[in-house]
């Protein structure tokens, strides 16, 4: 039986392990950073997304590793291994979503390119 009070371990809400927790807790994000906006934008349309069954496990696996990229761009907001990943994973999504959200993507995009030049 599941306590309904604590989540369970493989819930991408939950974090990963309490050290990574608190080092996240640590560090601040830098709210206005486009790398920073940029993943917040993806981590709604991924959030969007996981209601629909078919994008539940990657929105999950997605969601996990961007934990770990709020973890790095709080340590380096142009971090360019964090924004590299950030780009091939709106690049999925863009591909899984088929562009619904055309505006959001392309807002998503250009914060992305601001932040590799």
């Amino acid at each position: 039986m599941i306590n309904s009070d604590n989540p369970p371990p493989d819930d991408p809400a939950s974090p990963p392990d309490p050290d990574a927790a608190a080092e996240a807790a640590k560090l601040a994000l830098n709210e206005k950073a486009p790398a920073v906006v940029a993943m917040r934008i993806l981590q709604q349309l991924v959030l969007e997304a996981r209601k629909d069954p078919a994008h539940r496990t990657y929105a999950d696996l997605d969601l996990r590793k961007m934990n770990e990229l709020q973890i790095s761009l709080a340590k380096n907001a142009a971090d360019p291994s964090a924004v590299q990943w950030l780009r091939q994973m709106a690049l999925s999504w863009n591909t899984k979503l088929r562009g619904n959200p055309a505006l959001r993507f392309r807002r998503m995009f250009d914060l992305i390119e601001q932040v590799r030049r």
